[in-house]
C-alpha cells in the first residue's frame, strides 16, 4: 500500500508542478509576447484571471504532496538531525525550499497586491517582473526537485 500511495503522490506532484510550471512557461512565451503587441487587449489580466485558481490549487497539492513524499521515503525522522541538512540532499532539500518560499511569497503579493494595480492602470511593468523572477525560480525549484529525485 506505501508504494502504491508514493506512486500515486508522485504523480499528482508531478502534474501539479506540470500544470504551475507549464502555466509559467506559457505566459513567459506567448502571453507577454502577444501583450507587446496588442498592448490594449487586456491579454494577460483576462488569462490570469482564468489562470489563477488552478495555479492555486496545483501550488497547494505541491504543499501537500511533496512533504508527504518525503515521509513515504522515511525522511520524517532524518528531517530533524543535522548531518541530514548537511548532506548533499539535504542542501539540496533546503535550496527547494527557500525557492518555494520566495515563490510563494511573490506570488501572493503578484496575486494580491501587484495584479490589481496593473488592472486599474497604475504599474503594468512591476507584474511582469515580479512574474519573470517567479517563472526563474520555478524552474530552478524544478531543477532542485530533479536532482532531489536522484539523491542529489
Amino acid at each position: 500500500m506505501p508504494e502504491t500511495l508514493f506512486l500515486v503522490l508522485l504523480v499528482v506532484h508531478v502534474l501539479a508542478a506540470t500544470t504551475w510550471v507549464g502555466g509559467l512557461i506559457f505566459f513567459m512565451v506567448a502571453v507577454i509576447p502577444a501583450t507587446r503587441r496588442a498592448p490594449d487587449a487586456g491579454i494577460p489580466f483576462l488569462l490570469g484571471r482564468a489562470f489563477r485558481p488552478a495555479a492555486w490549487v496545483a501550488l497547494v497539492t505541491l504543499l501537500v504532496t511533496g512533504p508527504a513524499l518525503l515521509l513515504l521515503q522515511g525522511m520524517g525522522p532524518a528531517l530533524v538531525k543535522a548531518a541530514f541538512w548537511n548532506s548533499p540532499f539535504g542542501l539540496t532539500l533546503a535550496l527547494k525550499l527557500t525557492l518555494i518560499v520566495a515563490v510563494l511569497t511573490l506570488t501572493l503579493w503578484h496575486d494580491i497586491v501587484l495584479g490589481p494595480r496593473a488592472e486599474a492602470g497604475i504599474d503594468t511593468q512591476a507584474p511582469r517582473r515580479v512574474g519573470r523572477a517567479i517563472g526563474l525560480l520555478s524552474l530552478a525549484i524544478l531543477c532542485a526537485g530533479i536532482l532531489l529525485s536522484q539523491g542529489l
